[in-house]
């Protein structure tokens, strides 16, 4: 079926309105072909019609589906490998020192992480061996698995359901997992289960990153791979405004290794840690603040 260049422009509009993903002028094969079993499923003989359609529709059900349809769910365990070596090296001791402060002056509060597109969960389960593994390696430290959050969200309502299973296949767990992490799943016949230890770390909410963040908290880090390179200049500006100000004052986020704030944010400092870079907010950002 045809697509025209007002149907394009019509469908991508909605697109953006939804979640802020930009498609660019040639990516007219992203509707066509992601889009294209949906047109199908409500019976629409052109792309107007399916266009009238979703801006008639007022239930959430095809809202996930386009989403679920249009979004990239590209990830892996230890994807990348080197910022979560940072993480280990340079972030999680400081973190470590932190919660200990905080004990001594009887403030209970976990630190926070936030594992911003979080996709079917395997960078907020990675994030959740490092920590656990630098307990055990280092006699607990005097803190315990409680004393560290994970909250994983995803825009994507079927990515996030996966997530929250947490069961993977062989080849998933055999793409990027070293044998030494397995100690932390389940094995049940040819499939894999991240362990109740694991699970109790993280929660899982499905997140809409253009929508407001203002019952989120406060995070200590916040880790936002390989998102900003699907949005537009604006859309990039409004977000890390709004991560700064649900960042705890010296607090670090991490982006995709093609990502930065530069010409963005002047709200970040940038660091290297190790072989990755991290933007670690400014003490006098000028940005809102979280109430």
């Amino acid at each position: 079926m045809d697509l025209t260049r007002q149907e394009f422009d019509d469908l991508r509009r909605y697109v953006y309105e939804l979640c802020g993903l930009h498609i660019p002028d040639n990516k007219e094969y992203l509707i066509v072909q992601r889009l294209g079993p949906l047109l199908r499923s409500v019976g629409a003989e052109s792309w107007s019609e399916f266009h009238d359609f979703l801006r008639r529709d007022d239930t959430s059900r095809m809202r996930n589906e386009i989403i679920s349809a249009i979004t990239t769910n590209e990830t892996s365990f230890f994807r990348d490998r080197h910022p979560f070596d940072s993480f280990r090296e340079h972030i999680l001791p400081k973190l470590c020192k932190e919660v200990t402060s905080r004990q001594l002056r009887g403030d209970k509060r976990p630190v926070r992480i936030w594992s911003a597109a979080a996709s079917t969960g395997q960078e907020a389960l990675t994030l959740a061996m490092v920590i656990l593994d630098h307990l055990e390696q280092h006699g607990g430290c005097g803190l315990r698995a409680r004393d560290f959050s994970i909250l994983a969200t995803d825009i994507s309502a079927r990515a996030l359901a996966r997530a929250v299973a947490g069961d993977y296949s062989e080849f998933e767990l055999s793409r990027g997992l070293p044998d030494y992490f397995r100690k932390y799943f389940e094995r049940s016949g040819k499939r894999w289960r991240a362990g109740a230890r694991l699970r109790d770390m993280v929660e899982y909410r499905q997140f809409n990153l253009v929508s407001d963040f203002d019952d989120l908290g406060r995070f200590e880090v916040i880790f936002c791979r390989n998102v900003l390179i699907y949005f537009d200049q604006e859309t990039k500006r409004d977000l890390l405004n709004r991560f700064c100000s649900v960042l705890c004052p010296g607090g670090h986020l991490v982006l995709g290794s093609t990502e930065s704030v530069y010409g963005l944010s002047e709200a970040f400092e940038q660091q290297r840690l190790g072989r990755a870079i991290w933007y670690r907010l400014r003490e006098d950002a000028a940005c809102s603040v979280f109430p």
